[in-house]
């Protein structure tokens, strides 16, 4: 008997869906989850976004380039072979533009506490200080890892 993983994919749909079908296309992903037994987590309905470059999709037979798409994420606990059924389904779907499908915990990874923040400079002598910049909110965090996703 295998035993469960959390995995976590996350998927960007072409811009040319309509909002109000957007639902639609996540249902296509999220059914392919629990139609496989695997029990969904956590998600983030997908959000229009700036992609850091161009990205091309081959659609029939002509090459299309997008500059934006919806990007958006689930995260589920399921058997590897439900992963490689995902994966399957990830690249059938015609508006999904691109896709990471990843192993991770279940715990939320994302700090929930304001922390310090510290800013690194570099002296004249190639040393390192450390100087405490004040508190940094969780929003703050959400937009840095934003930023990191997208690139």
């Amino acid at each position: 008997m295998d035993e469960k993983q959390v995995y976590e994919i996350g998927f960007h749909i072409v811009p040319t869906v309509a909002e109000e079908k957007l639902g639609d296309e996540v249902s296509v992903i999220r059914n392919a989850v629990e139609q496989g037994g695997g029990i969904v987590i956590s998600e983030e309905f997908p959000k229009m976004r700036d992609l850091t470059y161009v990205m091309q999709k081959y659609i029939d037979t002509k090459k299309v380039s997008y500059e934006k798409a919806y990007f958006g994420w689930i995260k589920f606990e399921g058997a590897p072979e439900l992963a490689q059924e995902i994966k399957k389904s990830a690249d059938e779907h015609p508006q999904v533009l691109r896709y990471l499908l990843i192993k991770t915990i279940r715990e939320n990874s994302l700090l929930t506490k304001p922390k310090e923040r510290v800013e690194r400079e570099e002296k004249k002598d190639d040393v390192s200080e450390t100087k405490v910049k004040g508190k940094i909110d969780e929003e703050t965090i959400d937009e840095s890892i934003e930023e990191l996703v997208i690139e």
